[in-house]
């Protein structure tokens, strides 16, 4: 079927599937003592801002010339006027976003969904996090808002975590929050919150004085607009007295008024700080005034009164050095001025109290790329600011990317720009996949989900794409590629079949699950979402009775249409239900766990007799389950037995299939041959238990692994010495069940008897470089042990893959 030569992988190489990563080779030797955990791939991205993947939510400018990127999946990262590098400033992102780190290092803190964020003079950035708080990271050592801080650490300043209204007049973080989605700073350094789902903006005062017309205590928080019912209700009257609806976005002009995206009311309305004429009304102060939007839904109105224009849900506005307002004018795909004066802008003539498109022709796309912003398909833009050049940044949340409609013509972010051009200066078009040729640790990866290792190195996959570390220069995959660099091998990042045959860098997987490395160092991906297994080629050959080239992508099991058939008959030609995993057993079968189709089926290597079959070369059979869902078949026939969503398999150094059957929270063995394992005799093609109660649950640990509880593990493998390692997904744990007494993981362990060796138990992100026992993960889907006898983990709700140190 292929011929068994090593194509010379030497090294590190990780290989990431949209968002998961593979390694061969060892990792680079370091002297983490046994136990302690690190991670060796992954983060919330940093790099060229071009290179980053991201969801651009909100965008802020600061002092510098910075302009800081709120991402949706929590994150908050600083761009550079001066160069086109972005670096993490807040969070460490991913799937696993929740609340933690006060106090300590932002850059390690999980925040929710990142719905503004704004910067103040000396540099503190402040973030409206989607669990309910604005949170602040320090810039300096000093007291804020009432709190002794530190640099580079994150603080709450308002909210306490609780969807709801409460707390005015008092301590802004004893206060209720709901669903704040705007945050900016007036010239006191006072922050002001758009506080949306509670249809007010509030203030937490940065020290004790009159603001807004009220007296105002340092540290404690006051509403200034809205009387928290939903509508359309006030203009002309007291602001506090006014119904807003969803507001998504809160600025302050050159003259202190306070700027509101009534979002759902389609209206971008104003509270005068002073009584005098702006956007041409008379305004009296404390009160509301509409200054854009007629509240009707739709893009009308371009060059006439700006109150009399259709908008479409607004949900960010900006004031530019001109003192114009700016507008994300979501719904219609544009960015909106009023013009305060009346004057050329952004290479038009306008009148003041107008209004007029600056970016976007209507359209969802990237088309327009360095060409004339209102030509333009903008995107969905989300928030907008203007730094300090006069250039407007955008958050185009639909198409993943942070744009600019630059002022004048010069070189902004890297990049030479025409007045009045439309450019993309962060993101790439993809969520979380990083494009950039950049190191493991600046990479993004999303939920990897797979994790293997031979003696080449270890490889995961997670999304859709698949992705390369080498540790020493050389061709892999059929290109040349760099040390430590990160580089796409097979998958474009979005889900769809196409491509076999041709180069894997533009075929398209769907939510791989899984990949191998096979003898010949190609790489298998368990293709899940397309019902298929595929192979990328190391190099030119003949595979699988396949000729292949090297660096393509070609099928070797499943049709891609979702189903149970084939068994007994070639394997391109069977059919596969979400396969979630593969591997490569000693005699070079291909291990698949038919997840849906609740079996364990092979493909044959070679003619002969495999797991108590007799098998032809380039068939397919099942070797585990009858194909009906349930935990039964213990100490029998394998395929009579009945399994529940299996999502690992593996094998053995004895020749024994090991499986992980998830959704019964056991780990189970199919005997290649008669034998004593793990503890138990055993007849070649007959099931067993090895690990796991069969209820889903957290006991056992240093007792008998089948007497311990696990929590739907998705992933198993063995290490050098013969121990199974489990991924124990729902307990956020890896367990360990011993083959022999020794020390392992920097754990002493008794034959049989099962432990954690990384995990407390506590989804989150925490703990690097120290011991994995006490480290936080999220929902780890797959184990790995590298030839350094390391276990790698696929940290699928933190987008990582860690190690942790034999």
């Amino acid at each position: 079927m292929r011929a068994h030569t090593r194509t010379g992988l030497a090294g590190l190489l990780a290989v990431v599937a949209a968002g998961g990563l593979a390694v061969v080779g060892a990792p680079p030797a370091g002297a983490a003592a046994p136990g302690i955990i690190t991670t060796v791939a992954g983060g919330p991205g940093r790099g060229v801002g071009r290179n980053v993947s991201q969801l651009p939510a909100s965008v802020g400018a600061g002092p510098g010339g910075a302009v800081y990127v709120g991402d949706a999946d929590g994150v908050v990262r600083r761009l550079s006027d001066g160069s086109d590098t972005e670096s993490v400033v807040a969070g460490v992102g991913g799937p696993s976003t929740g609340f933690a780190g006060d106090g300590r290092s932002a850059t390690q803190a999980l925040m929710g969904r990142v719905g503004g964020v704004a910067a103040d003079p000396a540099g503190n950035v402040f973030v409206a996090d989607g669990n309910d708080r604005i949170r602040m990271v320090a810039a300096a050592t000093g007291t804020f808002f009432g709190q002794h801080v530190f640099r580079g650490d994150i603080y709450t300043i308002a909210g306490d975590g609780t969807d709801g209204f409460s707390g005015d007049g008092g301590p802004a973080t004893f206060a209720e929050l709901a669903g704040p989605d705007g945050v900016t700073l007036d010239s006191a350094g006072n922050v002001l919150i758009a506080d949306t789902f509670n249809q007010r903006i509030r203030v937490v005062a940065a020290a004790t004085g009159t603001f807004y017309g009220q007296a105002m205590t340092a540290g404690d928080i006051y509403t200034i607009a809205g009387d928290g019912a939903r509508g359309f209700a006030g203009d002309g009257g007291p602001a506090t007295s006014a119904e807003l609806w969803d507001p998504g976005g809160v600025a302050v002009d050159q003259a202190g008024n306070v700027v509101i995206a009534d979002t759902i009311n389609n209206r971008i309305r104003v509270v005068a700080a002073a009584t005098g004429t702006f956007y041409g009304q008379a305004m009296t102060a404390g009160d509301i005034y509409t200054v854009a939007g007629s509240g009707l839904d739709g893009s009308a109105g371009d060059g006439g009164p700006a109150t009399s224009a259709r908008m479409g849900f607004p949900l960010g506005v900006a004031v530019d050095g001109a003192g114009n307002l700016v507008i994300a004018d979501s719904g219609n795909y544009r960015v909106r001025l009023v013009a305060a004066t009346t004057g050329t802008f952004y290479g038009q003539a306008m009148t003041a109290g107008d209004i007029y498109t600056i970016a976007g022709d209507g359209g969802d796309g990237i088309a327009g790329e360095g060409g004339p912003a209102t030509s333009a398909s903008l995107g969905l833009p989300q928030g907008v600011t203007v730094d300090r050049d006069g250039n407007v940044v955008i958050a185009v949340s639909d198409i993943y990317r942070v744009r600019v409609v630059a002022a004048a013509t010069g070189t902004y972010y890297g990049q030479a720009m025409t007045a009045g051009d439309l450019y993309t200066i962060g993101g790439n078009g993809q969520i979380a996949l990083s494009g950039n040729d950049d190191g493991t640790l600046n990479a993004e990866l999303e939920g990897p989900t797979g994790v293997t290792a031979d003696g080449a190195g270890f490889a995961s996959l997670g999304h859709s794409q698949a992705r390369l570390v080498p540790a020493t220069t050389g061709t892999y995959f059929g290109r040349a590629m760099n040390a430590g660099h990160i580089y796409a091998i097979a998958g474009t990042g979005h889900a769809g079949y196409s491509g076999d045959g041709g180069p894997a860098t533009a075929a398209r997987l769907r939510y791989p699950g899984g990949a191998a490395f096979d003898g010949a160092g190609n790489l298998v991906i368990a293709d899940g979402g397309n019902d298929a297994v595929r192979v990328v080629a190391a190099a030119t050959g003949t595979f699988y009775g396949q000729v292949m080239t090297g660096g393509d992508i070609y099928p070797v099991a499943g049709t891609g249409s979702a189903g149970f058939s084939g068994d007994g008959g070639p394997a391109t030609a069977a059919q596969l239900d979400h396969p979630m995993a593969v591997a490569v057993d000693g005699a070079g079968n291909l291990l698949i766990a038919d997840t849906r189709n609740n079996r364990i089926r092979v493909v044959a290597e070679a003619d002969g007799t495999f797991y108590g079959q007799a098998m032809t070369a380039g068939n397919i059979y099942t070797v585990a389950g009858s194909g009906t869902r349930g935990d039964s078949g213990n100490r029998g026939p394998a395929t009579a037995a009945n399994l529940d969503g299996p999502e690992g398999v593996t094998a053995d150094a004895a020749g024994n299939l090991v499986m992980a059957d998830t959704v019964n929270s056991r780990i189970r063995v199919v005997a290649g041959s008669d034998g004593t394992f793990y503890g138990q005799a055993m007849t070649a093609g007959d099931i067993y238990s090895v690990a796991g109660t069969g209820h889903a649950g957290y006991t056992g640990d240093d007792g008998r692994a089948t007497a311990a509880a696990l929590s739907g593990p998705a992933g198993v493998t063995t290490d050098a010495a013969g121990n199974l390692v489990i991924a124990d997904t729902g307990n956020d744990r890896i367990r360990v069940v011993a083959e022999a007494g020794g020390s392992f993981y920097g754990t002493g362990m008794t034959a049989g008897r099962i432990y954690t060796v990384a995990g407390n138990g506590s989804q989150g992100f925490g703990g690097d470089t120290g011991p994995a026992a006490g480290a936080q993960l999220a929902r780890p889907q797959a184990v790995a042990v590298d030839p350094a006898g390391d276990i790698l983990v696929a940290d699928t709700g933190n987008d990582r893959i860690r190690q942790v140190a034999g």
